[in-house]
């Protein structure tokens, strides 16, 4: 087997067993936060914790991103993994809503274990089998965000919200293990560039094409990530008095299960149709699909929305991150997808906290509607942006 597809098998792999740890946590943050005592304005103490993470994230990628292009993407993995796994560690030991909060603020200074697999895909790939590559490793941490909630839904379940925060640190240790063993670079990263995180930013933010990309991540990234803390609120309310863990692992796993089946298949289409036809497709599709969610009156109903919309989401990261890859040398690809995932990261720490305050202010139901006009607003955007040869028409 050639070296890229062996990599990208092993990091699949990895980043499927990394989607899985992130996912046995997040979805239940609010019920983390309900355990350690919080009783008013569960909506705006969830939007901050999972906001927190973000901020953090969205300040350190650059730096990651600098020395993953200096000294090889492998240390990069090792970082993270090591890191995020010893924070949700410490995580099943908070005992209150401050504690939950810093430590998710921890978090987000190693964050970075699947962006970073998706760069070595980037880096290593050859040029003409580079967009179905970066589709199938994104549908890597997509699939470990199925079986993810599912999972920690039985596990919050049986065994409570702190003892799935310790395997789901064991599960990061195990992807990291696993993957920094069984993988070897081609581009072993570039010790004679000279780090300078400032000039790096100053180098990607010169581009217009790079600068429309990273505007546009930001925004869907807004838009996904706002129902984040909502949305187990959502389904507790159309619950009722039944336990919500179970349907909430599985209304959760339902649109990673729509990516894992999607992502691929769109990586395919944007060679037939070209990348702004399928950002346009995706993009206008999720937005209808999310205002219709408002209008969901049964758990059925609103896990078979949240399917359709994952197979329209499923488009948009894989697209986005290989017009971005096409766009830069390979010894400069590392910090302009971790420039983008920094304003994605910005664009998902923004999400939540005002999810949190319109569910507050508006109702959990004005969430949806939101996120489907700021992607209908994206779409019109790409309709309308004047973008270079790499986004073809």
């Amino acid at each position: 087997m050639e070296l890229w597809r062996r990599n990208l098998l092993v990091l699949w792999v990895g980043t499927v067993f990394a989607g899985i740890s992130f996912s046995l946590v997040s979805p239940f943050l609010p019920m983390l936060l309900k355990d350690v005592g919080v009783v008013e304005n569960l909506e705006v103490w969830s939007g901050w914790a999972f906001a927190s993470t973000f901020y953090t994230s969205a300040l350190m990628a650059p730096l990651w991103g600098s020395l993953a292009d200096k000294y090889g993407r492998r240390l990069q993995l090792v970082r993270a993994g090591i890191g995020i796994g010893v924070t949700y560690i410490l995580l099943s030991f908070a005992t209150n809503a401050w504690q939950v909060i810093f430590l998710r603020l921890l978090l987000g200074l190693f964050n970075g274990f699947i962006p970073t697999a998706i760069a070595m895909v980037a880096v290593n790939a050859p040029e003409e089998h580079m967009g179905p590559a970066l589709g199938v490793i994104q549908s890597g941490g997509a699939f470990g965000s199925v079986v993810g909630p599912l999972i920690g839904g039985y596990m919050s379940h049986f065994l409570g919200i702190q003892q799935t925060l310790l395997i789901a640190g064991g599960s990061l240790f195990a992807a990291t293990v696993f993957t920094v063993l069984c993988t070897n670079e081609v581009h072993k990263g570039d010790r004679s560039i000279k780090r300078d995180v400032l000039d790096d930013i100053r180098q990607s933010l010169s581009k217009s094409f790079l600068v429309q990309m990273f505007v546009l991540v930001l925004m869907f990234n807004v838009a996904l990530m706002a129902i984040q803390p909502v949305l187990p609120i959502f389904i507790l309310r159309l619950a009722g008095e039944h336990d919500a863990a179970v349907p909430t692992g599985i209304i959760f796993a339902l649109a990673g299960i729509a990516t894992v089946l999607a992502a691929p298949r769109w990586g395919r289409l944007s060679a037939a149709w070209g990348e702004r036809k399928v950002l346009r497709v995706a993009l206008v599709g999720a937005a209808a699909v999310s205002v219709l969610t408002a209008l969901s009156t049964s758990l059925n109903m609103l896990g078979g929305m949240r399917f359709v919309l994952g197979l329209f989401i499923a488009a948009l990261m894989p697209v986005s991150t290989m017009l971005i890859a096409k766009s830069v040398p390979t010894n400069f690809r590392s910090r302009a997808l971790a420039l983008n995932n920094s304003f994605g990261q910005f664009g998902a720490a923004v999400g939540p906290t005002l999810g949190g305050y319109m569910a507050l202010g508006l109702g959990v139901p004005s969430v949806f509607v939101g996120i489907g006009v700021l992607l209908s607003v994206v779409a019109v955007a790409v309709e309308r942006a004047r973008w270079q040869d790499a986004l073809t028409s």
